[in-house]
């Protein structure tokens, strides 16, 4: 598995950080050394998916796609709906169903009332991917968070919860 590379995951040392809050006055030592272990959290966990996915030879984006039409009714979506949902660039959806076309997982079809428009199906093959790739995927999260009681867990969720509604301001730096 590779390693983690942003830039900030050796500032967690308690001297580096001292010294920093010396420097600079906005640097809380407390908020710092949460902010690293959620990105430390984070970015092991980023790794771990890539690993287990780069050895199926798919992605997170193909398999975003194939749950999207897993759970659409009929498994079937436009192909625009499919980049709203999940907030890619029309581009970026079209490489995507591009490779999955290609390993039959999913098919395309041109719509009837809009031939300029494309519905995507998901196939057998392509469940039978979900089918074999999610299990396993799920045996790994919970084996994560297996050392967590039910609420270590639900307090964990409220708290990056909390995190997150701080994003929009965080993008903002």
């Amino acid at each position: 598995m590779r390693s983690s590379t942003f830039i900030l995951k050796n500032l967690a040392r308690e001297n580096v950080l001292e010294s920093l809050a010396r420097r600079y006055p906005d640097c809380e030592i407390s908020a710092q050394r949460c902010f690293l272990a959620l990105l430390g959290v984070a970015g092991g966990i980023m790794d771990a998916i890539e690993s287990q996915l780069a050895r199926r030879r798919t992605s997170q984006g193909r398999i975003r796609v194939l749950l999207e039409l897993q759970q659409a009714p009929g498994q079937a979506l436009a192909a625009g709906e499919l980049a709203d949902r999940l907030m890619v660039t029309p581009a970026t959806i079209t490489g995507l169903l591009d490779g999955l076309e290609r390993e039959c997982r999913i098919r395309r079809q041109r719509r009837r009332e809009d031939r300029r428009g494309v519905t995507v199906c998901l196939t057998k093959r392509g469940n039978k991917f979900l089918d074999e790739v999610m299990p396993e995927r799920f045996r790994c999260n919970s084996r994560l968070m297996a050392k967590l009681s039910p609420g270590d867990r639900r307090a964990l969720v409220r708290l990056l919860e909390t995190v997150a509604r701080g994003l929009d301001g965080f993008a903002r730096i």
